[in-house]
């Protein structure tokens, strides 16, 4: 029984520095060392595990379950990334709320569904107008948008009141696609930071404020990888595995180039609030998600509720669609809607620029 206990014990450790190093994903950047960001991954396996390990030792009667509780207490607050608890999805009243602001923020994939079937995209864009036509955001931030051949969406949209868009890429009829912006809001400024990413300039009510639509690099998993991620979670790593972990390694290092070089002057360096909202393609906790924490707020953390999965797409899912703000504007609700349009779930939010 000794020498079970102090297996256990030892197991016990390793367990902890895990859930340790896996809630440090700020300390380095990526184009130091990735194993930081790639940890975070893995912060909710290990945190059940610790509580796993406490529950072990109770039973044992022994008092060493002080030591996953002692680690999961100083690392406590990273749990709030994940899961929120007493969050709100309702809409803010207008009379009291008049400078209240709907933003969703959606990657829909082409309207191609959870499996990628391009002959889906007509049922979806119709299933997605009806979407908006029934949550009615005033601004929507969206990713991978392409209108359907034979629904002019783009037309349908402006029919519902969203007569201001924008894309960082436009077609030869005039029809936006890539990351775009619907606004019902008047748009005074625009102006794309790269091919993914577009900046406009909003007004409310008199109210000036901006919005930064993302869509970060993806990790570009194609169905074998997707397959190869299921033989991990069954203890299968094989070379093709390795090469899969290349992949994550390379976005992870593009989007510290990303935000540094791109986002972080724009979100930093603005008089007006600020609002980014999209695809970040990277989960809380990790190096890019603290960088954006530091100087902004994260609306799921603010209203949100239960654990908010964004990606549709399969294991592994997490949260990685996310709408953050900057100093004079306040989170008033949050919700996470589920459909199988894209491989992404929207996610509405409601703000509100403190005046």
């Amino acid at each position: 029984m000794k020498v079970v206990r102090t297996i256990l014990f030892i197991l016990n450790v390793l367990l902890a520095l895990g859930l340790v190093a896996a809630t440090l994903g700020d300390l380095l950047p990526p184009s130091r060392s990735v194993l930081p960001s790639l940890a975070a991954y893995a912060y909710l396996p290990l945190l059940a595990a610790n509580v796993l390990m406490i529950v072990l030792w109770l039973l044992l009667r022994r008092w060493t379950w002080l030591f996953s509780a002692a680690v999961i207490a100083l690392r406590w607050s990273t749990l709030g990334f994940f899961f929120q608890v007493g969050g709100t999805a309702k809409a803010p009243a207008a009379e009291e709320h008049p400078y209240a602001v709907s933003l969703m923020t959606y990657n829909v994939h082409q309207f191609q569904g959870v499996e990628n079937r391009p002959g889906q995209s007509d049922s979806n864009a119709v299933e997605f107008l009806a979407l908006v036509r029934r949550h009615q955001p005033d601004v929507l931030c969206l990713q991978e948008f392409a209108a359907p051949k034979t629904l002019a969406l783009t037309d349908s949209l402006t029919l519902m009141g969203y007569n201001h868009y924008y894309g960082v890429h436009t077609s030869r009829n005039g029809t936006p696609y890539g990351t775009v912006v619907f606004s019902r809001l008047p748009i005074t400024y625009v102006t794309c930071l790269d091919s993914e990413k577009l900046l406009v300039e909003l007004h409310k009510e008199g109210q000036r404020f901006r919005v930064c639509c993302v869509h970060m690099d993806s990790y570009r998993f194609d169905a074998s990888d997707r397959e190869e991620i299921e033989r991990m979670r069954h203890g299968e790593v094989q070379q093709s595995s390795r090469r899969m972990l290349g992949k994550v390694k390379e976005t992870i290092l593009s989007h510290e180039e990303e935000w540094t070089q791109r986002i972080k002057p724009v979100v930093t360096g603005s008089s007006l609030p600020m609002v980014l909202a999209g695809d970040l393609n990277d989960i809380p906790g990790s190096w890019l998600y603290r960088q954006i924490a530091d100087v902004m707020e994260d609306s799921f953390c603010e209203k949100g509720r239960g654990m908010s999965i964004t990606y549709n797409g399969g294991f592994p899912e997490f949260r990685i669609d996310m709408v953050f703000h900057g100093e004079g504007i306040n989170t008033l609700g949050y919700k996470r809607i589920k459909t199988d349009m894209s491989d992404h779930y929207p996610v509405l939010t409601y703000l509100e620029l403190a005046i």
